[in-house]
């Protein structure tokens, strides 16, 4: 019985750390990670201490004279939100008795070995779709969005070629920043109604750290300092890369052709909401949530819009994204109580039409260019809209609880 017993109890800690294992791959925060696994391991009945952070993961198991510790060296995450919600399923039916941990510890590894639900194609392509969608909102007109996604397309191809190697995929953002510039430059060399800093700012959207700011920032707010200062050095990191790269790329064509500068046209009333349903269809398939989740996420970028719209009405436009962000999680929580899934699923690739990566990109920008004041002002405006982005999500978490960790 004893061996059996302690068998038992390996086998829950072995799928405790497996799990947290899972949850940092698909892109969980360190406040919903370590309180999921708190809740696992009460439920299973294992004493533990939780600390992750972006890098690591370090659990203690057992009573304080007997403990059993484990630290797992953790690499950079994905956003998979198709996994993440199988990997939430299979936690729930290990914690409800249905599956026993080591048939959890199987599913998991199965689930680690999949490929991913949308091929590297559509993949691609859907790089291409959002950038062009995007370049919408930053005011372009029919020709921008066109090599705003022609641009984003040729960086979702250079993404799945640079996977292939860690030391292709470190450089990854700086490579990428300097073709988008350079060829940003080039086309409006001979395309005079094409923007090349507006293509520019939307052919990167989806490398700009604005999830990552805004991640940070939330961790910070939870009071999970190590993690939020971690990942906030990171996004700072990735944007001072991109500005630097942007910043060659534009050096190499203007030595190259006359760069065009040109105003954009305006689109009619009607282009936005073209423009939001193809961004969020295209980030739904890039960061693999399941279609089922499709509709949602539709929904959950249309309320967020809306409320981002309306909030910036009353409150201005630094602030005004807190409605918008709750608007956002409300809904966010609707789904995880009603579906039981992680709500992740439906506020992630919402999100990530309202967070500030392209506020820090263009103070970064200016910093570097010795356009000092601008460059503050418009960092701490990046940092202002980050925090009222956490602010509407803490407050719509209070107001309609989700009943879920995730």
């Amino acid at each position: 019985m004893i061996g059996q017993y302690g068998a038992a109890v390996d086998d829950a800690i072995g799928f405790v750390l497996a799990l947290g294992r899972a949850l940092h791959r698909y892109g969980t925060p360190a406040d919903r990670m370590e309180e999921a696994l708190k809740i696992c391991c009460e439920r299973l009945g294992l004493q533990t201490e939780v600390f992750t952070s972006p890098t690591a993961l370090i659990m203690s198991f057992g009573a304080p004279t007997e403990l059993k510790t484990r630290m797992m060296r953790l690499e950079g995450s994905e956003l998979d939100l198709g996994k993440l919600e199988q990997v939430d399923a299979i936690a729930d039916q290990v914690i409800d008795k249905q599956l026993s941990p080591r048939d959890g510890i199987d599913r998991l590894q199965a689930i680690f070995l999949a490929p991913p639900q949308f091929g590297h194609g559509i993949s691609t392509l859907m790089h291409g779709v959002s950038a062009g969608g995007l370049s919408v909102f930053f005011g372009g007109s029919l020709e921008d969005v066109a090599v705003a996604g022609s641009i984003g397309l040729s960086l979702g191809l250079l993404a799945q070629y640079a996977r292939r190697s860690t030391d292709q995929a470190r450089v990854f953002e700086l490579v990428g920043a300097a073709f988008a510039a350079f060829a940003a430059g080039v086309v409006s060399s001979m395309w005079h109604a094409v923007t090349p800093s507006l293509v520019t700012i939307a052919a990167l959207i989806l490398l700009l750290p604005g999830m990552s700011l805004t991640t940070a920032m939330s961790e910070l707010a939870t009071r999970h300092l190590i993690a939020g200062t971690a990942r906030l050095m990171s996004a700072v990191i990735v944007l001072l890369q991109l500005v630097v790269g942007v910043a060659l790329g534009e050096r190499a064509a203007n030595a190259v052709v006359e760069v065009h500068r040109a105003v954009p046209v305006v689109l009619p009333a009607w282009a936005p909401w073209i423009a939001l349903v193809a961004s969020a269809l295209g980030i739904a398939v890039v960061v693999q949530a399941q279609v089922r989740a499709f509709g949602w996420i539709l929904a959950a970028s249309a309320v967020g819009y809306i409320g981002n719209a309306a909030g910036t009405t009353w409150l201005g436009p630094q602030m005004g994204v807190m409605v918008g962000a709750f608007a956002l999680g409300v809904l966010g929580n609707l789904y995880a109580r009603l579906l039981r899934r992680p709500a992740q699923v439906v506020v992630v690739p919402a999100m990530l039409l309202l967070v500030p990566g392209s506020m820090g990109f263009r103070g970064m920008a200016s910093l570097l260019s010795r356009d000092t004041l601008t460059g503050v002002e418009t960092v701490f405006a990046m940092f202002v809209v980050a925090i009222a982005i956490v602010a509407g999500l803490l407050i719509a978490n209070a107001v309609v609880s989700p009943r879920r960790t995730l």
